[in-house]
């Protein structure tokens, strides 16, 4: 359950995509190899974990899986183009830097040959709706918040996730985006919703999915980078 995250973190960590020169924001090539490291180690855990996955949780969605997906993205877009956090660090009188911003690459401006640059955004779109969302929920629904509410979390369905398990998936969804905290507490209680409603765990891959892939649109389209 928490291998395919893991993997993320591991490597996003371990491969340096810091400046080499001035004027640059990042280490190009070694963030393209830190984005397909990370697409080919959690696509080899998720297949390696598959069968016990697929025990676990049946292959089942139904249209709310969808329909949450677009309206957490509207939802999550909304919120954050209305910048709380910011306003809110200004009237505390607060620096800016309390607030962490993501590496906000510009594959565009990075990368600006055709092959390159296509190659990239097929990596990075493959990472974002698809790895992300299979390891996120697998270690969030399938360990942490059933864990937080049973000892025998592994038999628990998601639909008898109690109340300290909700909690939990919200605190984690504000510790995880800090810089985005408001929209990440809507979004995560939506699917938590999405959970109890349908007790059907890829529903809510299918709508992290969803809502990451139009927030990726969204964000090549406007260029809004801090959100990438």
């Amino acid at each position: 359950m928490i291998v395919p995250l893991l993997m993320f973190f591991l490597l996003a960590a371990v491969i340096d995509t810091s400046p080499v020169r001035d004027g640059e924001t990042i280490h190009a090539s070694a963030y393209f190899i830190s984005v397909v490291a990370r697409v080919v180690a959690m696509s080899a855990a998720i297949l390696w974990f598959g069968r016990e996955i697929v025990r676990q949780f049946p292959l089942a969605i139904d249209r709310w899986g969808w329909i949450v997906g677009v309206v957490g993205a509207v939802l999550w877009i909304g919120v954050c183009a209305l910048d709380l956090e910011r306003q809110i660090i200004h009237v505390l009188a607060l620096p800016d830097d309390w607030l962490p911003e993501r590496e906000g690459v510009n594959p565009f401006a990075t990368y600006p040959s055709g092959a390159e640059l296509a190659s990239f955004l097929l990596m990075r779109f493959t990472l974002l709706a698809i790895c992300v969302p299979i390891a996120e929920e697998l270690f969030l629904r399938g360990f942490v918040m059933r864990a937080f509410e049973a000892e025998d979390w592994p038999s628990l369905p998601l639909t008898e996730i109690g109340r300290n398990g909700l909690i939990i998936g919200t605190v984690y969804g504000i510790a995880t985006h800090p810089a985005e905290c408001f929209a990440a507490a809507l979004w995560f209680s939506l699917v938590s919703w999405l959970m109890v409603k349908t007790g059907k765990f890829w529903n809510c891959v299918i709508a992290h999915g969803v809502t990451n892939l139009i927030l990726g649109i969204y964000v090549c389209l406007t260029g809004a980078w801090h959100l990438w």
